[in-house]
C-alpha cells in the first residue's frame, strides 16, 4: 500500500543542513524505506545563536505491505499502522493524502 503525506515540525539545529537531516533521520526511524523531501527549513527567530530553532516542512512517501480484504481496508490498516509508528514523535500529526 503505497502513502504519502506532509508536515511541519519545529526543532531546534546547529543550522538548515542539521534542521533538514534530523527530519530525514527521525523519519527514517519511524518509516524505514520512506523517501522524505524536504520542502522549505525556516529560521523561526532572527537573533542568530549556536543552536537555533528551525521550522522544517517536509513530504514523505513510501509503501507498506498489509494484508486485508480490499483497497479501503489496506489503506486503514497502512494508516493505523504509522499513526502507531510515529506516536510521541515530532511527526505523528503527518497529514495524510487523500486515496
Amino acid at each position: 500500500m503505497a502513502l504519502a503525506g506532509g508536515a511541519r515540525v519545529r526543532l531546534a539545529a546547529y543550522g538548515l543542513a542539521d534542521a533538514e537531516r534530523q527530519v530525514e533521520k527521525e523519519v527514517a526511524a519511524a518509516w524505514p524505506g520512506a523517501a522524505v523531501e524536504v520542502t522549505d527549513v525556516a529560521r523561526t527567530e532572527s537573533a542568530g545563536r549556536i543552536v537555533e530553532e528551525f521550522a522544517v516542512r517536509y513530504r514523505v512517501r513510501g509503501s507498506l505491505t498489509v494484508e486485508a480484504a480490499d483497497a479501503v481496508e489496506a489503506r486503514r490498516a497502512a494508516l493505523r499502522m504509522l499513526r502507531e509508528r510515529f506516536e510521541g514523535t515530532r511527526h505523528a500529526h503527518i497529514a495524510w493524502d487523500p486515496e
